[in-house]
């Protein structure tokens, strides 16, 4: 889909036809799309693991999102809301954060207590043992196999440093979608969408 092994000299130029397509039309756009579909397929093995791994070590049918809170929740040890556990996950949908909240204690691996106004979750210890077997089997299939690539840790933690720092610019960029004036921005389609005009941002 995308082509960012051969770099031109100058990241503006445009691609040649055979490589230029709509999300796609310079160096600068070539290396951000082929980040793009990195991160999507990184995250399809990511679910795909993750969900064979908890039916691997448990009978219960736990979603990747119910997976991923209840790991987060025992993170450290330590009791979370789900303020907290949204931002650790950077989720924005809490009903469905909620939602899984009360899945995970109904299934007996979380419990909530309240503090104050808000509740709070704890790991059981149904829940510990769930991913201890969890992390016992990832370190056996997947760890042992990072463990024998070169410099592997290293080049993980400038990875990670690259896509918090662009995980920024995604939130700074969405922000800023709020200030374009679409009306001037496309023209009307025939279908009620529109097409592009040229950008302007509204002054409030």
């Amino acid at each position: 889909m995308t082509s960012a092994d051969s770099e031109p000299t100058d990241d503006n130029t445009p691609l040649p036809d055979g490589r230029r397509w709509h999300l796609a039309e310079n160096a600068y756009e070539d290396a951000l799309t082929s980040f793009e579909f990195a991160i999507l397929q990184a995250e399809g093995g990511f679910q795909r693991f993750a969900v064979h791994a908890i039916r691997a070590a448990t009978d219960l049918d736990l979603a990747f999102n119910e997976i991923v809170a209840l790991h987060v929740v025992r993170m450290q040890e330590r009791s979370k809301d789900t303020a907290t556990i949204a931002q650790l996950t950077n989720r924005e949908d809490l009903p469905n954060l909620q939602y899984n909240l009360r899945k995970l204690v109904t299934l007996g691996l979380l419990e909530r207590r309240k503090a104050g106004t808000s509740s709070v979750f704890t790991v059981t210890d149904k829940g510990r043992a769930v991913t201890d077997r969890y992390a016992q089997l990832r370190r056996e299939t997947l760890v042992s196999k990072l463990e024998e690539l070169s410099d592997i840790t290293t080049k993980m933690r400038h990875a990670s440093r690259s896509m918090q720092v662009l995980t920024g610019l995604y939130e700074a960029a969405s922000r800023e979608l709020a200030t374009i004036n679409t009306a001037v921005l496309f023209e009307p389609l025939e279908n009620g969408s529109r097409s592009h005009r040229s950008a302007e941002r509204t002054s409030d």
